[in-house]
This record gives C-alpha cells, structure tokens and sequence, in this order.
C-alpha cells in the first residue's frame, strides 16, 4: 500500500512539473520569438479563443503571442491534469472515498469552466 501511495504522490508530481514547466517553455519562446519578430507581429488586447489558437497550430502561422497564450492555456490547465491523474491513481487502488472526492472536485473544476465560457 505504502508504495502505491508513494507511486500516485510520483505521477501527481510529473503531471504539476510537466504544466508548470511545459507552460514556462511555451512562454519563454513565446517572448523570445515576439522580440525577435521586432514588431512585426504586435499583441493585441483581444482574447484569444481556443479554436484560434488550434486554428493556428494546425495551420502553422505561428507567432509569438499565441506560443505565449497556448503557454498560459496550459498553466490553467493544469489544476485538472492534477485532479485527472489523482482521481486515475485512486480508481487504480481501488480507494472509493478518494476516488468521490477526486471526482466531485474535477466536476466543479469543470463545472467553474463551463460557467465562466459561456
């Protein structure tokens, strides 16, 4: 028991590093990129959407500004890749209060999104 709990503490841990990290990469060549585009691409005040930026990705027409904001999309996301690895460890060890609890928490994290969207 003590090395399953010892096993989730360590996938918890790489999915926080894995954001915090990912969106600190994603930012900094973000900025790097911006300055090295010299003006050409400024930032704009506007929100960008999600489908903007996947729009974009997918597209290839890449600047730095939206490196920038896909970096703070995955900085916010993080607390569900959080509450998602947890709630995967406890169904895994079969630990039904965690897994409730895990559960109700992932809901109102996706309950708030849904709520602030629309």
């Amino acid at each position: 028991m003590k090395s399953d709990a010892h096993n989730l503490e360590r996938w918890i841990s790489l999915s926080l590093r894995f954001g915090v990290w990912g969106s600190a990469v994603l930012m900094a060549s973000g900025l790097i990129m911006t300055a090295v585009q010299s003006g050409s691409n400024p930032a704009t005040t506007d929100n960008p959407t999600l489908s903007d930026l996947f729009g974009k990705f997918s597209s290839g027409a890449l600047d730095g500004v939206a490196i920038m904001d896909a970096g703070l999309i995955l900085l916010m996301f993080t607390p569900f890749l959080r509450v998602l690895t947890a709630l995967a460890g406890f169904v895994s060890e079969k630990d039904l209060k965690f897994s409730l609890i895990s559960l109700v928490i992932f809901l109102m994290l996706t309950g708030e999104l849904v709520y602030s969207l629309r």
